[in-house]
């Protein structure tokens, strides 16, 4: 099973996604960052402009946070905002940390981990089926992945084919993002991030009651409110880790 999708943030500027187009042309998800960082006031701009154009064209949707987080207290911070950010919405695809900072290249890997595993096990306790995001570099490198064997993956990995992912990462994974530079102009002007799943997620998500769909019991998170990191969003995989 291969199904295909693309992922989006307000680098995709709000509205000049077609998705009806890409529901066209055989693309099934979208996943859309819902944010960054430990503040609610780092939700994503173009959040949820993405999802309602996404939902109204009928095809399935996750989300993602960009962590920032050095030490676990800001991964459980960065988790409440996600949960707060994504409370009302419908999610029949994944929601997923991604980790590939810069700030967080300097943290040994059990620290890495640690941060992964708070965020991922706080949005799984509150009944969201949660995958990892990183590179392929990072996931065999910078993260103990049996420490999170327990949480399905998305590899980022531009390197041509699968059997290239082998010589970073050899491990598995349900979502690989194979490229970032594909342009499809009934779309996107300009190029967007391209995946292909490999399970059925909205029926896995569906079967086992997950991400509250349907559920008007949505839990409320309290939130303490930082004030947000004054710095870039970068959005961008190392593409030195990919050296031909």
């Amino acid at each position: 099973m291969t199904i295909k999708g693309i992922d989006v943030s307000r680098h995709q500027k709000a509205g000049k996604v077609n998705f009806e187009e890409l529901k066209k042309l055989g693309y099934e998800f979208v996943i859309i960052r819902a944010g960054y960082g430990k503040a609610l006031s780092q939700k994503d701009s173009a959040f949820e402009s993405h999802y309602a154009a996404a939902k109204a064209a009928g095809l399935h949707v996750g989300a993602y946070h960009y962590s920032y987080a050095v030490n676990i207290a800001e991964a459980k911070q960065e988790a409440d905002c996600f949960l707060e950010w994504i409370k009302d919405k419908e999610l029949d695809y994944p929601v997923a940390f991604d980790i590939e900072d810069e700030s967080q290249k300097s943290l040994t890997n059990a620290e890495r981990t640690e941060i992964a595993k708070t965020f991922m096990q706080t949005v799984e306790d509150a009944g969201y089926y949660v995958m990892l995001y990183s590179s392929a570099n990072w996931l065999g490198s910078k993260l103990d992945m049996d420490e999170l064997k327990s949480f399905d993956v998305w590899c980022a990995a531009f390197v041509g084919s699968e059997a290239n992912i082998k010589k970073y990462y050899g491990g598995s994974y349900g979502i690989w993002q194979y490229s970032s530079s594909i342009v499809l102009p009934a779309v996107y002007t300009s190029r967007l991030d391209h995946n292909y799943a490999y399970k059925d997620y909205a029926k896995i998500i569906k079967n086992a009651g997950l991400n509250h769909l349907g559920d008007n019991d949505i839990p409320t998170i309290k939130v303490d409110d930082p004030e947000p990191d004054d710095k870039p969003v970068p959005d961008v995989i190392d593409l030195s880790a990919f050296e031909k």
